[in-house]
C-alpha cells in the first residue's frame, strides 16, 4: 500500500512540474500567424465600442443567441457606411436560463474591440476564430495610447492587419 501511494505521489509530483514547466503564452511568432489567418479569413474587420448585449430565445425557445451591437469607429478591412453593427452568437443568459458555449467570445457593454467577422449561413455576422478573434483595446496608464494585449498601439496593429488581410497578388 506504502509502494502505491509513494508512486501515486511521485506521479502527481511529475505532473505538476511537468504543467509548471509549459509556456504560458503564445508565442510571438504563432501570435502572428494567428492575426494572420484570422485577418485573411475574415470577410470584415472593425474597431468599435459594444453598445448593448442582449440575450434571446430562437422562435423555437430551445437555444439561446445573443445580439452584440457595436459602433463602429473603423473598418480595418471590409466597406460599409453603417455605424453600427449586429453581431450574433450561441449562448448567453435570460432570467435563471444560461447557454454556454466554448470558444466564443463574451462582451461588455462600453467595451472596445477589434472584431474579425464574417456572415453565417443566416446572414448574420458572427466573430471568426472563437475568442481569438475578438480582442480587446485597453489604454496605455502612462501615455493614454489604446494598445492591444501585447503592448503594441492599436494604430500599429491595424495597419499590421490592414498589410496581412490584402491578398498577396493585389499588393
Amino acid at each position: 500500500m506504502k509502494a502505491r501511494d509513494s508512486i501515486m505521489y511521485s506521479t502527481m509530483i511529475f505532473v505538476c512540474v511537468l504543467i509548471s514547466l509549459m509556456p504560458h503564452r503564445v508565442d510571438a511568432q504563432t501570435q502572428k500567424r494567428q492575426v494572420e489567418t484570422l485577418a485573411k479569413g475574415a470577410e470584415m474587420i472593425v474597431v468599435g465600442k459594444v453598445a448593448q448585449v442582449r440575450s434571446e430565445w430562437n422562435k423555437e425557445r430551445t437555444r439561446i443567441f445573443t445580439k452584440v451591437s457595436l459602433n463602429v469607429e473603423e473598418y480595418v478591412k471590409g466597406e460599409s457606411s453603417l455605424r453600427t453593427l449586429a453581431i450574433t452568437h450561441p449562448g448567453g443568459e435570460i432570467g435563471a436560463v444560461g447557454e454556454l458555449y466554448t470558444h466564443t467570445p463574451t462582451f461588455s457593454q462600453g467595451e472596445e474591440v477589434l472584431v474579425f467577422l464574417k456572415k453565417d449561413g443566416r446572414n448574420n455576422l458572427v466573430v471568426t476564430g472563437g475568442n481569438e478573434g475578438k480582442l480587446t483595446i485597453t489604454k496605455n496608464q502612462l501615455t493614454g495610447e489604446r494598445i492591444m494585449m501585447d503592448g503594441e498601439t492599436l494604430k500599429t496593429f491595424t495597419s499590421r492587419v490592414k498589410s496581412l488581410a490584402i491578398p498577396p497578388d493585389v499588393k
